[in-house]
């Protein structure tokens, strides 16, 4: 009787049915989130995971995707049929043609060289605009920059960052799976352009210029930067904290055009032995691939500090290596990659490190006319009076060896006075949002006795490693 086989029941059958098409369907879902994920629309993919209830339990294999399914589908059709299939078409429009509006006798009546007004109307040139710009199409007033206007405001396609016009898949079409979850995480690094300007940081004038010189204008005129003139490799900031270094760091994030890698130590730095050299060069990768591309690296004494200090771990030291070899490795790199690092201790960091590091800047505290206008921005506030007037030039005489974010804080404090005044009889929110603080002088010249400042005693510090190994 073992031999024998029974025929299968109908409702045996109708569960076996069943049962495909419901592992049919979740392929099709796992074989849609990875081609998201593949394509870069990581928003989409997540909105798509909570939507089909996707879990971790499953994961595509390595050499299975939407592409090669479709290939394999294709070659199937044209030995089959001899010819390929018709995937996709474009939809018919079904609203009627609008007719044409019937003329009247005076139309008629015009001569042919008399035109519409409307029609000569939009023949001219428009009177706000320069006489070098033809407006033919709409995508021309923002996709075709003018010859002889170079710093116009509109966005150019020539500054539009390249993560926005290149697809993550052109990247990760040859990557093994672990290659593309390291992909995928330092995609998550990548900032869209901040608001914040030149002009909203105010002082640091030489700073500033150093800056358009060395990553602004190499990407705008790259034929002039060639040769010996070829672009520097990487740029430190260094200055006592609260100086605006991450402030600089995030306005060239915003006028450069360039793609932005923010990098923490968090994203290069793991437990798994030789996770991080790849992390580096993964990273590289991308920045060569979305080039012109700044990969920012905060507080770089904390990975690129000297290697002679004694009891270094040896995974320190690789990790080192690998980003001194990418900056100036053997093979050379197309496109336009920066390193843009800030420091707070500069004597700390790798010799080798400073070598590639070809622009050192020192960022000092804020002189007395920067004072005056930082505390002219933070107290000129709509909702903040002041009684009576202030005279900014005294507050900043007395702040002498404050950096801005110390300013900042003095003014914060002394704003924080008046509302502990109304604190122990706030009963209802009201129109406590609309409120007008009222801000006396004796007030913030209190703020300042108790506020001292934390980078006086590092600025001569700065001033002197600038003088021996500062390069601007």
């Amino acid at each position: 009787m073992a031999g024998i086989t029974r025929p299968m029941s109908q409702m045996r059958k109708m569960e076996a049915k069943e049962t495909l098409f419901r592992t049919r369907k979740r392929i099709l879902n796992y074989l849609v989130l990875a081609f998201l994920k593949q394509e870069g629309f990581f928003h989409s993919a997540e909105t798509f995971v909570r939507e089909a209830n996707l879990t971790g339990e499953y994961e595509i294999c390595d050499n299975i995707d939407l592409d090669i399914i479709l290939q394999d589908f294709c070659n199937y059709y044209l030995i089959r049929f001899n010819k390929q299939p018709q995937l996709c078409r474009k939809v018919q429009q079904t609203t009627a043609p609008i007719p044409p509006r019937p003329q009247t006798r005076r139309a008629e009546r015009r001569k042919p060289s008399e035109e519409p007004a409307e029609k000569l109307e939009c023949e001219k040139p428009h009177a706000d605009l320069p006489s070098s710009i033809t407006i033919s199409s709409l995508d021309e007033v923002y996709l075709k920059p003018s010859p002889t206007v170079i710093d116009s405001k509109p966005i150019l396609k020539d500054s539009t960052p390249s993560v926005l016009t290149k697809p993550l898949s052109g990247l990760m079409r040859c990557a093994s799976q672990e290659k593309r979850e390291l992909i995928e995480m330092l995609y998550q690094d990548i900032i869209r352009p901040s608001g914040v300007s030149w002009d909203d940081i105010k002082g640091l004038t030489e700073a500033k210029s150093l800056l358009m010189e060395s990553v602004i204008y190499p990407v705008r005129y790259p034929e002039v930067f060639t040769g010996l003139l070829e672009p520097w490799r990487g740029i430190l900031l260094h200055g006592p904290p609260g100086t605006g270094k991450t402030l600089l760091a995030r306005a060239v994030a915003a006028e450069s055009g360039c793609t932005f890698f923010n990098v923490a130590c968090s994203t290069v730095i793991t437990k798994w032995r030789g996770d991080s050299e790849k992390i580096v060069k993964v990273l590289f990768e991308m920045a060569t691939y979305y080039s012109p591309s700044v990969i920012f690296i905060d507080e770089l004494e904390s990975i690129a500090s000297d290697r002679s200090v004694p009891g270094e771990h040896e995974a320190s030291r690789r990790l080192k290596t690998q980003l001194l070899t990418e900056l100036d490795g053997f093979n050379e790199r197309e496109g336009i990659v920066f390193l843009l690092a800030n420091s707070n201790m500069p004597w700390d960091i790798d010799a080798a490190m400073l070598r590639r590091l070809e622009k050192r800047i020192h960022i000092p505290l804020p002189d007395f006319k920067t004072r005056t206008e930082l505390f002219e921005r933070f107290l000129s506030s709509k909702n903040i009076e002041l009684y009576p007037k202030v005279d900014f030039q005294e507050l900043a005489s007395k702040t002498e060896g404050y950096s801005g974010s110390d300013i900042k804080l003095v003014c914060k404090e002394a704003l924080m006075t008046t509302v502990r005044k109304i604190l122990p009889s706030m009963n209802s929110k009201g129109n406590l949002l609309n409120r007008k603080d009222r801000l006396n002088v004796s007030e913030i010249l209190t703020a300042i006795e108790k506020t001292k400042p934390v980078s006086k005693h590092l600025a001569f510090r700065h001033v002197k490693w600038q003088n021996e190994m500062g390069c601007s």
